[in-house]
Order: C-alpha cells, then sequence, then structure tokens
C-alpha cells in the first residue's frame, strides 16, 4: 500500500508530460484560427459521416463509368470551389479556387508535398524520383533532369521527324479506321527511350522490337495500378494484384538493359561523343547505385512519355468531332512545311498554339491531382457557407483539385465552356492559377515545352499530309480512363483522308 502514492505521482507526471505538449499545440491552434478568422468549408452531405462507405462507394462508381471529373464538376457546381468530405475514414478538402491553388503550388510550397500520397502507392513500380518525392531528394532529383528540357535540346525537330515520319507510313491511306492512340503511344515511346536511354527501341518501324511492346503494355498496366493504389489506399491491404507486380518487374528489367548500355558507353576507352544530355548516361557517371539510376528514369520517363501521347490523342480526338476546325487548321499549317519549320516559327503558328491549348483545357492531360499538408498550414479561402474565409488544415490532410472542373467554369471560360472552341483562345484573358494544364510553381512539369513542341510538330505534320479527318467512334463524348495522366477509354478512332 506504501508504493501507492509513488504510482499515482509517477501517472501523473507522465500524463502530464504527453497531455501538456497537446494541450499547447491545441491553445497555438486556436489562436492562429482566431487571428486569422478560419471556418471550415462546407461538407458533401452523406449518410456515413465516419467513415464515408457512401462516397467512397458513388467515387468508385465514377471511375468504372469514366464519369469521375464529371462527377467533380457537377459537386463543385452545387457546393462551390470549395468544400470537404469524409471517404475511407479520411478528411479530403476539394478546391478549384484559384488562391487556394496558388498558395498551395507556390506561395506556401513549403507546406505542402506529394511523398506521403504517392510513395507508398508509386515506389514498387517507379521508386523514389522527381514524380513522388519532397525536400532534398526532390530537389536533387530535379537538378538531374532539368538539363533534359533545355531549348536547345528540345528545339532538334530533325531527330523527332524520324518517328513522326515512320508513324505517318502506318496511317491508312484508303480511309480504313484507325485507332491513333496505341500509335501515339508508340510514336512517344520511340523518342522517349532515345532521349533519355540513347537509343530508341523503334517501335514503329515494320519490325517492332517485341520486348519494348511488352513494356509499353506493362507501363500502361502498372500506370493503371498505381492510379488506383493512390486512390483506393486500403485497396493494397486487402488485395494483391499478381499483374501489377509483374507489371513492375517487366518494367525494371526493360529499363535495367538499358542502364547496362550505359554503363558500357561510359566506361569505353573511346566513347562516343554526344552532343545531347542522355540522362542514362548522366545518372551513370553519377552514381553507381543502379536501383537509383532505374527510379530516376522510370520517374522521367512517366513525365516525358505519358503527357505528351496523351495531349496528342486529345487533339485528335477534338479535331475528330469538330472538322471545321481541322479545316481552318490545315489551312495554316500549310503555309509553312513543318518538316523545316524551326522551333520558333512552329510556336508562333496562333491558330495551333489554340487548338492544342483548347484540348489541354477541355480534355486536360493531368484530369485531377492532390497535395498533403505536411504541417499545419492556411488556405486563403473557402471557408464558411459563403466560401470566403480562410480553412485550417490540419497536417495530413489532402486537398484535392480537378483540372476538369477548374477549366470548365462559365465565369471564366463563357457559357459554352464545355464546347471545344480554339477561337475562344485569341481574345481570352485568364489568370495564373485559371488554367493549369502543366499545374504550375516549383513543381510544373518539366516536359512542358517539349511535349507542347512534340504535339504542334506531330499535328502540323499529320494535318499537312491528310486534307479531312473523320470520326469513326459512335461515343461522341470523352469518357475517361483514369490512370495517373486521364486517358480517353475509347482510344481515338478516325479515318484520315490523303491530300
Amino acid at each position: 500500500m506504501s508504493n501507492y502514492p509513488a504510482i499515482t505521482l509517477f501517472v501523473i507526471l507522465a500524463l502530464g508530460f504527453y497531455s501538456i505538449p497537446a494541450i499547447r499545440r491545441y491553445i497555438v491552434r486556436l489562436k492562429t484560427i482566431r487571428e486569422h478568422g478560419c471556418q471550415p468549408p462546407r461538407s458533401l452531405p452523406q449518410k456515413d459521416p465516419i467513415f464515408g462507405l457512401d462516397v467512397a462507394f458513388r467515387m468508385f462508381k465514377s471511375y468504372g463509368e469514366g464519369q469521375r471529373s464529371a462527377k467533380f464538376k457537377e459537386q463543385h457546381e452545387t457546393f462551390g470551389s470549395t468544400f470537404q468530405s469524409v471517404a475511407l475514414g479520411k478528411t479530403r478538402i476539394f478546391t478549384i479556387n484559384p488562391d487556394n491553388l496558388r498558395a498551395i503550388f507556390s506561395t506556401d510550397f513549403k507546406d505542402w508535398g506529394v511523398q506521403p500520397l504517392r510513395l507508398p502507392p508509386w515506389e514498387p513500380f517507379l521508386g523514389k524520383g522527381v514524380m513522388d518525392t519532397d525536400g532534398a531528394f526532390w530537389r536533387h532529383s530535379r537538378d538531374m533532369v532539368q538539363p533534359l528540357f533545355k531549348k536547345e535540346q528540345i528545339s532538334d525537330l530533325a531527330s523527332f521527324d524520324v518517328h513522326v515520319t515512320r508513324l505517318l507510313e502506318l496511317i491508312p491511306k484508303d480511309g480504313y479506321t484507325v485507332d491513333l492512340q496505341p500509335l501515339f503511344a508508340r510514336l512517344i515511346l520511340d523518342f522517349t527511350t532515345e532521349f533519355l536511354f540513347g537509343e530508341s527501341v523503334e517501335c514503329l518501324t515494320s519490325s517492332p522490337d517485341k520486348d519494348a511492346m511488352v513494356f509499353l503494355e506493362a507501363f500502361h498496366y502498372g500506370q493503371a495500378g498505381i492510379g488506383k493504389r493512390t486512390q483506393l489506399p486500403y485497396w493494397t491491404v486487402f488485395t494483391r494484384d499478381k499483374k501489377f507486380w509483374q507489371a513492375s518487374k517487366i518494367v525494371r528489367d526493360f529499363v535495367d538493359g538499358y542502364i547496362d548500355r550505359a554503363v558500357l558507353r561510359c566506361d569505353s576507352k573511346s566513347p562516343e561523343k554526344r552532343r545531347k544530355y542522355i540522362l542514362a548516361d548522366e545518372l551513370v557517371r553519377t552514381t553507381k547505385d543502379k536501383g537509383d539510376i532505374r527510379n530516376q528514369l522510370l520517374n522521367t520517363f512517366l513525365a516525358a512519355h505519358d503527357t505528351t501521347a496523351v495531349l496528342m490523342t486529345n487533339v485528335f480526338f477534338n479535331l475528330a468531332r469538330n472538322p471545321e476546325v481541322y479545316n481552318k487548321l490545315r489551312k495554316e499549317v500549310l503555309q509553312i512545311d513543318p518538316k523545316e519549320a524551326s522551333f520558333d516559327e512552329l510556336k508562333s503558328l496562333p491558330y495551333l498554339r489554340n487548338v492544342v491549348t483548347e484540348t489541354s483545357r477541355l480534355t486536360p492531360v493531368v484530369g485531377q491531382s492532390a497535395r498533403i499538408a505536411l504541417q499545419n498550414t492556411i488556405l486563403p479561402s473557402g471557408g464558411a457557407p459563403s466560401g470566403k474565409s480562410p480553412i485550417y488544415v490540419h497536417k495530413g490532410t489532402s486537398v484535392q483539385f480537378n483540372f476538369f472542373a477548374l477549366h470548365r467554369r462559365p465565369k471564366v471560360y463563357g457559357q459554352d465552356a464545355g464546347t471545344f472552341r480554339p477561337e475562344r483562345w485569341d481574345t481570352l484573358q485568364v489568370g495564373s492559377w485559371d488554367f493549369l494544364p502543366f499545374i504550375g510553381g516549383p513543381r510544373v512539369c518539366p516536359a512542358q515545352q517539349m511535349a507542347l513542341m512534340q504535339v504542334r510538330f506531330t499535328v502540323s505534320r499529320v494535318v499537312q499530309n491528310f486534307r479531312s479527318i473523320e470520326n469513326r467512334d459512335p461515343v461522341l463524348e470523352f469518357v475517361e480512363q483514369y490512370k495517373i495522366t486521364s486517358d480517353s477509354k475509347n482510344g481515338c478512332k478516325v479515318a484520315l483522308i490523303p491530300a
């Protein structure tokens, strides 16, 4: 009995030791909320406010129907530019408010990250790299990648035209239906492997590399897998998709082969003199860690390959449904010779620029993205029923933004915001955070300018060689297939009539 007072004192001291810091944090949080006038955002009505199973079910259903972004657009139209909901036991904030996007991507960049959201589901497939890390590791990866996308690298259109010429040869000249989506994927695979690895897989040739085709199929499957793992984290706890892990191994083994070749090039006593910056070679010179080299290459491949191939597909998806736009574009392109045009000449064609910009607006390559609060922080707008008060965001809270909804707001883009009309960009002026086809701030897509130039060049070459386009897809609307990017679930089935 005599030990009870000592035990009681110990328990009290222990409780104080752990509770006092928590109480201090609570007081600081209340003070911050009062000082800034923070209010919670509107909440999505839901039957299960604790686990959010009803919201999760609706979300899963929209994915399967290819209507994920369309549903978010409807919710923002009903509940405002910022709202919150509970799904699978976690509160998430959804916003397309430009002030909030500016804070997340730029002014309060240090408060927000991607690693806690992306690295666990992405690492088995891509490893650690520029796309799924934060902090010093991200900056190091970014510095390694950045030289790839300098103007002198991306303005070498002659090298790219070799692959585009092969693409043109594969498009039927008899009006037969062709799905351009896989052709564009092969085009960019050919160029990107040359760009990153130093050697092209040349899968657009008459005898494509079988391993390259297997790699491309595995990469697309793995991409869909990490998209699912990101949105449905509990999926990975209760299921094991064997095909995802097989795809990951195929992708890793394929890239390892190119790393071995880069090692041989760099170890050669008389290395070939190269004018271009080849990422595989630079990484081999920097580190002997083959796993790290592979991870950096795969992260960069994701950014450089998929963005471009999806944007090309979406351009022709829209052109096929708007033949008058195709005709107008062709008149402009015929004023130059795309094969001889310089980087700056292609960039200056106004209607071509408008067509690509309008495609990025209406059918954005990345339909949705997210950031997670790395520390307690504040969003400048979206709180209270009025949506005008700041929002206090707890560390670990994710904020999601849908670019499909952001880019279709009538108050910014007009009452015909759901219509493909490139002419709107002749006079339209939008804020920096109203239009984000490649995100913004320090994490802006490093492959942005390369993707835009390759798309403009390819579009101009196709339009030059074919006088008209016909839609051959019975489904007119864009049905979204969610991976990390937002692909057309039905591809891009068209007929192109030779000039």
